[in-house]
């Protein structure tokens, strides 16, 4: 299996931070709860959380959304269908998201791999692979759905379902 590795340019690295510190002020002041699922840091979780969803949009040659008042339920549009981009530093991570999700949010789940500013597409599963009660397990957060890596579908192999999606 081979993985793309995605580095941030220094720029790339100053507007994540950028957006990052940003995003945790406002989320901060308006009391919005981080879901983040371990024991890192609020800010941790925002600044892997932009810069993988930037590494994601860079692999898929997208300008990234650079909001910082509005979450959307999807980091990403790629072809029409919607991304959620999520991030873990263990190289063996698993996909995740939390029991709170549901099939309206979004198309599709894609797992960055990584910590800030390197990561690698540990792949891609639609909400209805990821997003079922045969995918729920503990990692010691409480209940969430899961995928393995193997289990995902690769990068490249994603582009071309959506391109046969799109024709």
């Amino acid at each position: 299996m081979k993985h793309i590795e995605i580095e941030l340019t220094l720029t790339e690295q100053k507007i994540a931070e950028f957006i990052a510190k940003a995003r945790y002020n406002n989320a901060r002041k308006k009391d919005i709860p981080n879901n983040k699922k371990g024991p890192q840091s609020n800010y941790s979780t925002d600044l892997e959380g932009f810069a993988s969803e930037l590494a994601a949009a860079k692999l898929l040659n997208l300008y990234p959304d650079l909001q910082i008042d509005k979450v959307p339920n999807h980091d990403l549009i790629f072809k029409g269908v919607t991304i959620d981009v999520k991030a873990t530093k263990y190289n063996s991570g698993r996909l995740i998201a939390g029991l709170n999700k549901n099939l309206k949010e979004c198309d599709y789940y894609m797992l960055m791999v990584g910590t800030f500013p390197e990561y690698r597409c540990g792949g891609v599963a639609s909400k209805k692979e990821l997003l079922n009660k045969e995918t729920i397990t503990n990692l010691g957060w409480g209940n969430l759905h899961a995928l393995e890596q193997h289990e995902l579908k690769q990068i490249e192999e994603f582009k071309e379902l959506i391109k046969n999606e799109t024709h």
